[in-house]
C-alpha cells in the first residue's frame, strides 16, 4: 500500500482514530485547497507527525514525482563579527574577538573541492566594515574558479546592512550581486516574523516587513530565495503560523515559490 492509498483510507475509514477537523484537513490537500491559519494551528496542536508526513508527502509527489534531489555544497562563513546582538546567537563576537576570512582564504577554500561541489553558500555575519562592493567582487572571483556553480549568498539581513552601507536601495543592490554571479538568496534572518518577539530576542535585525521586502524584490528579478523560522523558544503556535503564513502570501505575490 502506497502512501497516497494510506492518505485515501485515513479520509474514509471511519473506525481510524482520528479526529473529525483533520479528517476535513486531509480532505482539502486531497482535492488541491488551502488549509487555513486556524487549521494550520489544529495541525501543531493535534497532527501526529506520521499524519503530517502523510500529507507532506502526497504535496510534494504531485510536485515533483517519486523524486528527491541533492546537491553537493559548501558552507562558507566570512566572518563572525557582527553589527547585530542577538540574544540566541553563539556565533557572534566583538572585533577583538572574531575573526575575518581574507579574500584568498575564501577564495582557496573553494579551491580545494575544484569542481567537485554545485553550490556555494556564503552566510555569517553583519561585519560593520564590508560593503556590497566587497562581497561583489568575492562574487566575482569565485565565477572565475568556478564559472558553473551555484552561488546562495547572504540572508536579508546581511544585504540590508550592504545596502545601507553603500547608500542603495534594495533592487539596485541585488543587481549589482546577480550581475557579479549571485544565483539565489538563503532564508536567515527570518526567525519569527511577529514584531513582538523579534524586538524581544533580536530587537538590532530588520523588521519582518524588510526581510519580506528584499525577498519580493529578489523574486522579482528572478533571484530564487527561502525561508527559515526559529522556532522553540518563547514564540507559540499561532505566531509560527502567522510567519508561515507571511511567507505563504509573498509566494503568491511573487510567485518566488511554486
Amino acid at each position: 500500500m502506497n502512501l497516497w492509498q494510506i492518505l485515501s483510507l485515513i479520509m474514509n475509514y471511519k473506525t481510524l482514530n482520528i479526529p473529525d477537523d483533520l479528517k476535513k484537513i486531509a480532505e482539502k490537500v486531497f482535492y488541491k485547497k488551502r488549509i487555513s491559519e486556524e487549521e494550520g494551528v489544529l495541525l501543531f496542536e493535534k497532527g501526529e507527525l506520521s499524519f503530517l508526513g502523510i500529507l507532506a508527502n502526497k504535496i510534494k509527489e504531485e510536485r515533483h514525482g517519486n523524486k528527491i534531489f541533492f546537491n553537493k555544497n559548501i558552507h562558507i562563513e566570512p566572518t563572525n563579527i557582527c553589527v547585530n546582538k542577538c540574544k540566541f546567537c553563539n556565533f557572534y563576537k566583538s572585533k577583538e574577538e572574531g575573526y575575518e576570512l581574507s579574500e584568498n582564504e575564501i577564495l582557496n577554500k573553494i579551491k580545494q573541492f575544484d569542481g567537485n561541489i554545485t553550490e556555494i553558500h556564503i552566510v555569517g555575519a553583519t561585519h560593520p566594515d564590508r560593503d556590497i562592493y566587497y562581497y561583489e567582487n568575492i562574487i566575482k572571483k569565485i565565477k572565475q574558479i568556478l564559472p558553473e556553480v551555484h552561488i546562495k549568498a547572504f540572508s536579508a539581513v546581511e544585504l540590508d546592512y550592504m545596502f545601507a552601507k553603500a547608500g542603495i536601495e534594495i533592487e539596485d543592490g541585488l543587481k549589482i550581486l546577480k550581475n557579479a554571479g549571485l544565483n539565489s538568496i538563503p532564508g536567515g534572518g527570518a526567525e519569527i516574523f511577529n514584531e513582538t518577539i523579534r524586538k524581544e530576542i533580536c530587537p538590532d535585525k530588520i523588521s519582518a516587513n524588510r526581510w519580506l521586502e528584499i525577498h519580493e524584490t529578489a523574486h522579482k528579478l528572478n533571484i530564487s530565495s527561502n525561508a527559515t523560522m526559529l522556532y522553540g523558544h518563547i514564540e507559540n503556535y499561532e505566531n509560527r503560523i502567522e510567519h508561515l503564513s507571511m511567507l505563504r502570501k509573498l509566494q503568491d505575490k511573487t510567485r518566488g515559490f511554486k
